[in-house]
């Protein structure tokens, strides 16, 4: 600008005059003989923006209204512009389908902030025009919902439990399926393992979270009933697993039978998900920093002066909206949880042997003295031995009765959620 004034001056001064009348220029400059032109010092554009870019994540709402992006310290008469500049814009918004338990389409609802893509927000004040691009993109992964353990009856087939009962994820953006990875879990050994599961929405922004599975021994059924894991729903509206039994009737489909011999262990399975969108938005979009070189970006609009004060605010701060999305948890221990068994005594029947005087030829039995054998040999002639014959039994403990504790439950550490803060700190 200053050039442009300096090469003014020096087209209608000659040289000799042209240091002494530039400074004593005070705004207007007087020419004699040609008239009077008038140059403001201060000409400026009206629509001078803050930026003429805006970044947003996809759940941002971004403003339309210019008094958010115009820059108030370089523009002069700033209640009339906003009053007076016309908008429009090519945003394309969000549209939520709800849908009822059938799958069948309720209605839809069209959400405050736009999709992702590329946009433009154009401004008018008289004959001046400025433009902002405005770029929304998705680099905000999924939030994941899930318990911090869960039990699971031995023998259980995990490429058929539904994991997508226990597992919720939030995310602005459709997500894919969940990944379970079940590499780590013996389901065939009673113990703690560990578990990934792991969730990506369309624009690949992947969230993962582990859980302890506790592989819990089978409580004991009678005929016409199975072991189940069943998925709850706790008062508090968290999801856990419940170790039960069922008769074969009440069964559902979302109900995890164990079996009663070991099964195989596939490694990563998948289940199918369904995300919520979030209630609220994730604020408003404000434009980009800018520097001294902001208003160059629209050289090519008109220039007017208008007098005025200026403002020494500039564009309007967003309100911050809570986001109760950080969990607070607590560490709870909880004992191994054991029974006893009580074992009988084993016991036994075993033959008791006397000795006796037996005939080697009709075997005739005199007995343990063997008084009568010397008769029976002299009258028929026979010979006799000495030999063990079972008299009768006698009762002989092999394994003495005892007292067993088993182990129904391994000791472990469960981490609960007791509340949840705002990243601001503020705590509901």
């Amino acid at each position: 600008m200053e050039t442009k004034k300096q090469n003014f001056i020096e087209k209608y001064l000659d040289t000799n005059q042209k240091k002494i009348v530039a400074g004593c220029l005070a705004g207007v400059l007087v020419i004699g003989a040609a008239g009077a032109v008038i140059l403001n010092n201060n000409g400026s554009k009206n629509l001078v923006l803050t930026s003429n870019e805006v970044d947003a994540e996809l759940g941002q709402k971004v403003s339309t209204n210019v008094a958010d992006y115009l820059d108030a310290n370089k523009v002069d008469n700033l209640d009339k512009i906003i009053k007076d500049t016309k908008e429009k814009d090519n945003l394309k918004y969000v549209t939520v389908t709800n849908k009822d338990e059938n799958g069948n389409v309720v209605s839809k609802e069209e959400k405050d902030y736009p999709k992702v893509g590329n946009y433009e927000i154009n401004f008018t004040y008289g004959k001046e025009k400025a433009t902002v691009k405005v770029t929304v993109k998705d680099t905000t992964k999924p939030e994941i919902k899930a318990p911090e353990s869960i039990d699971i009856i031995q023998y259980t087939d995990l490429s058929t439990f539904n994991f997508s009962e226990l597992l919720e994820a939030t995310d602005y953006s459709d997500v894919m399926d969940w990944k379970i990875d079940t590499s780590k879990v013996d389901v065939n050994t009673i113990g703690n393992y560990d578990l990934k599961v792991s969730i990506q929405d369309k624009y690949r922004n992947k969230a993962s979270k582990k859980l302890k599975v506790n592989v819990v021994e089978a409580p004991t059924v009678d005929d016409g009933e199975v072991a189940v894991t069943e998925v709850v729903t706790d008062e508090n509206g968290n999801k856990k697993t419940v170790v039960t039994k069922k008769i074969n009737s009440e069964v559902s489909s979302n109900d995890a039978v164990a079996s009663s011999s070991p099964v195989s262990n596939k490694g990563t399975v998948k289940n199918d998900a369904t995300n919520t969108k979030p209630a609220s938005n994730s604020g408003t979009s404000t434009p980009a920093s800018s520097s001294s070189s902001s208003s160059s970006s629209n050289s090519n609009t008109n220039t007017s002066n208008n007098g005025g004060n200026s403002s020494n605010n500039t564009s309007k701060p967003s309100a911050h909206t809570h986001n109760y999305n950080i969990p607070i948890t607590k560490t709870v221990h909880h004992d191994a949880e054991t029974k006893t068994v009580h074992h009988d005594a084993v016991v036994e029947n075993k033959p008791v042997y006397d000795s006796h005087y037996v005939c080697k030829v009709c075997g005739y039995d005199a007995g343990k003295d063997g008084n009568a054998i010397g008769d029976h040999s002299a009258e028929t002639g026979h010979s006799y031995t000495v030999i063990d014959v079972q008299t009768g039994t006698k009762q002989v403990t092999v394994r003495e009765a005892y007292d067993e504790t088993v182990v129904v439950r391994q000791a472990y550490d469960e981490t609960v959620t007791t509340g949840y803060k705002c990243s601001c700190g503020a705590v509901k």
